[in-house]
């Protein structure tokens, strides 16, 4: 990741098959450490986890343990679709069959059809249940240390409080394949716009 043309930190995102409550399910992770630079004029650590069910893709659990600045927070929303609520840190949130929370909607983007034209309406759990609209914006050609692609640039947009934060700009750039690997970010901070870019793809 850069601001401002410095090198910012490291964000990686993970995915693995594992189990949760003695049921098969996708466990993705995402971990943000800013670096010297960035760390001087805002620190960031932050880990998100979310356990989703590999045949609905809704999510079952997801955690945010987060230090941005002097702001320090901890998130647990637990899912349970019988009821149709979802508990954030015990406070009950009405929910739809399939929901997601910030991260797994960000997995959820590549399972899609992206195609430009009417933008893909998902709901979100966060603060509350809010709709995330995903708009296509085009196909780019972009070029990071692990190499140049060929993407699909897309925009999740909502009002409420996302992966990035309350009504934060971010985009995404997509391989432009069955793949739809996410190989470049950016976001408008209040110092500047981050700009991460793919630097490695490793395989357990």
């Amino acid at each position: 990741m850069s601001v401002l043309g410095a090198s910012a930190g490291e964000l990686t995102l993970s995915a693995r098959e594992t189990s949760f409550e003695g049921r098969p399910v996708y466990k993705f992770e995402l971990s943000a450490i800013s670096g010297e630079f960035l760390s001087k004029l805002f620190l960031v650590r932050d880990y998100l986890a979310s356990w989703v069910d590999p045949k609905t893709f809704r999510s079952l659990r997801f955690e945010k343990h987060t230090v941005e600045g002097k702001r320090v927070r901890d998130d647990l929303v637990e899912f349970d679709y019988a009821k149709k609520l979802a508990f954030r840190n015990g406070k009950s949130i009405p929910i739809e069959d399939s929901t997601f929370d910030s991260l797994s909607s960000v997995y959820y983007i590549r399972l899609l059809d992206l195609q430009q034209g009417t933008p893909i309406q998902l709901t979100v759990v966060s603060r509350e249940a809010y709709p995330l609209s995903v708009v296509v914006q085009g196909r780019e050609t972009v070029t990071t240390p692990a190499g140049t692609f060929r993407t699909i640039r897309v925009e999740p947009r909502s009002e409420n409080e996302g992966l990035i934060g309350k009504g934060k700009n971010l985009v995404l750039w997509l391989t432009d394949d069955e793949k739809k690997m996410p190989v470049q970010i950016r976001s408008k901070l209040k110092v500047g716009t981050l700009v991460g870019k793919l630097k490695a793809i490793e395989k357990e």
